[in-house]
């Protein structure tokens, strides 16, 4: 009877899962490098249809011993492999994003997944293609502070891409203590998140042709710090070849909301050991790799609240990397010293900024109780890089002259709005744009963010008021916020938003197929790149009105304050400023 029931049961299971794999349909059938992959066919609106192929792991997943890893692998399968859902996320504490984010699959050590959209005028599977018959390809690298976020298309709907035939490429990669901790050793050296990210570009390489993609034309795009990861990988050599063109929106390389030295990694490292209870001073750093690649997902995570309470929302952040370590090393370098040096110039580059980004932060300011930490420590005000790294009376002095031009008296959280606006995000993004000037750099395009929505995404997510465009708003009009917006995209547009939609839209796939955001000849008067005689940005106030305008006096005074405080930028500014004019004198 035994034999007979088994047997019975194994035919009924056996059928079962015949059954499932016969019913699931296959619309569309891709095949990777690493096996055959089904993906759905969509519809971004009722005459435009694409192919998704969601949650394709790209490596092997960073799990048990592999926990700090970098990436290895994956083992092939025979096997279609249904892309029909998003993976899980990697572990994270999200206070940034507020009701966009919609994990469906919760999250997961387990979490390197790709997420790819193909506009179905793509060649599939073709070894043969060329340019003029492969398509471009968009890979976002999502913000959150390098602490939180997802390439899950809640707020990276590829929708509005699609209609502008660029492939679309989303993907997770190890966030906070996973992606950022640095130990400084060769087990532990920090920088997994980036390293994750030079992984998936080789993997978009080998597989780009598959989707019906150009390798040749992969421009990698940021938001926040996915803009800082971008820089960072122009700046670095294990990225080289992996990209041709960049976007970076709301973030550089320039550690003004993070501090790349390896002293605030040891003292970061040593807060997040201290609240495991591991003494970094007994115990060597094999053991201590031991003991982390053991200890509970949700005791990693306790510790993990805790920094990010005490330091800041960027408190695992990257760093330069010391040599002989065990990995691919991806920052060799402060990158400030990078950029002056010229690494990544040859690199074209849109870049741009929203005009109130602190606006964003306001509440975070305020749970935070930034106001009361500035009255006991003024560095606080400073960027990281700053408060850090410079002597502690140094920093707490800086930190005083600065509050006296944010603050009229009494420290405000209006006042900090403002100072963060500033000094995280728009004055680093205008020293880069004059730097470019001065290394003669690859065409670069810059704008300013200013158009105010009439729903704005933003402040439905989190709930909040202001007048102004905050951070984030600029990129809820390159892709389709589908926890707001659902699947479709009006066409013709609708609507205000809509219409500022598809020219946001448009204005980036045309610089990612056409090199330049209006698709003309290269000084097109409606957009120029920036150029030695004037710093011009385009103003985006106003769906399909092109307005070029100079830094305005307000900026340019922030920009002169700010050279005055941060000494190792101005010096800089200063160095490659002389070098730029003994180089025009012999021309």
């Amino acid at each position: 009877m035994f034999y007979t029931v088994s047997s019975v049961t194994l035919i009924l299971i056996g059928s079962a899962i015949y059954a499932e794999s016969f019913t699931k349909k296959c619309d569309v059938l891709v095949k990777l490098d690493s096996g055959p992959v089904c993906g759905r066919e969509e519809s971004a609106n009722k005459n435009t249809k694409y192919f998704s192929f969601q949650g394709i792991p790209y490596a092997k997943p960073p799990v048990g011993a592999r926990r700090f890893s970098e990436l290895e692998p994956l083992e092939p399968w025979s096997e279609p492999f249904y892309a029909y859902e998003e993976g899980p996320a990697c572990p994270s504490r999200d206070i940034t994003y507020g009701s966009i984010t919609v994990k469906r699959k919760g999250m997961s050590e387990n979490c390197i997944y790709a997420n790819v959209f193909v506009p179905a005028s793509a060649t599939l599977n073709s070894d043969e293609l060329c340019e003029d018959n492969s398509l471009p390809i968009l890979v976002n690298i999502h913000g959150g502070g390098f602490q939180t976020g997802s390439g899950n298309r809640d707020l990276h709907g590829p929708e509005l891409l699609m209609l502008k035939d660029v492939i679309v490429v989303n993907f997770n990669y190890r966030l906070a203590i996973f992606g950022y901790l640095s130990l400084a050793s060769h087990k532990i050296p920090g920088n997994n998140g980036l390293r994750d990210m030079v992984t998936l570009l080789k993997w978009v390489q080998r597989n780009a042709k598959v989707f019906g993609g150009d390798p040749k034309r992969v421009t990698i795009l940021g938001e926040s710090a996915g803009a800082a990861s971008v820089h960072l990988l122009m700046l670095s050599r294990a990225s080289k070849g992996l990209f041709n063109k960049a976007i970076i929106m709301s973030g550089t390389a320039i550690p003004n909301f993070y501090s790349s030295s390896p002293i605030y990694a040891k003292y970061i490292a040593d807060m997040f050991l201290g609240e495991l209870g591991i003494n970094s001073t007994e115990l060597t750093s094999d053991e201590i790799h031991q003991t982390l690649t053991e200890l509970p997902l949700d005791d990693i995570m306790r510790a993990n609240d805790v920094v990010q309470y005490k330091a800041g929302l960027t408190s695992f952040v990257p760093v330069v990397e010391k040599e002989g370590h065990d990995y691919t090393r991806i920052i060799d370098d402060d990158p400030i010293t990078l950029i002056s040096q010229g690494v990544g110039k040859d690199i074209p580059l849109l870049m741009g900024f929203n005009k109130d980004e602190g606006e964003y932060f306001k509440w975070i300011i305020t749970i935070y109780n930034v106001v009361d930490r500035y009255k006991n420590n003024p560095a606080v005000i400073l960027s990281p890089r700053l408060a850090y790294e410079l002597p502690p009376q140094e920093a707490s002095a800086k930190g005083i002259f600065v509050g006296k031009r944010y603050f009229d008296g009494e420290p405000t959280v209006d006042g900090f709005v403002k100072s963060v606006t500033d000094i995280y995000f728009q004055y680093p993004m205008i020293k880069l744009a004059q730097w470019r000037i001065f290394l003669n750099s690859a065409p670069t395009y810059f704008y300013e963010f200013s158009y105010e929505s009439d729903f704005s995404i933003t402040k439905r997510a989190n709930w909040l008021s202001y007048k102004g465009t905050a951070h984030v708003e600029d990129l809820t009009y390159v892709f389709h916020t589908t926890t707001f917006l659902g699947s479709q995209v009006s066409v013709p547009p609708k609507t205000r938003d809509d219409q500022m939609r598809d020219w946001m839209s448009t204005l980036f796939s045309n610089y990612v197929r056409c090199n330049n955001p209006t698709c003309n000849k290269r000084d097109d008067p409606r957009w120029p790149p920036i150029n030695e005689e004037e710093l011009m940005f385009q103003v985006i106030k106003e769906p399909n009105v092109n307005k070029m305008s100079s830094l305005p006096k307000q900026l340019e005074d922030m920009v002169e304050f700010h050279d005055g405080v941060d000494d190792q930028v101005r010096m800089q500014s200063e160095i490659l400023k002389e070098q730029k004019k003994k180089h025009s004198m012999y021309q």
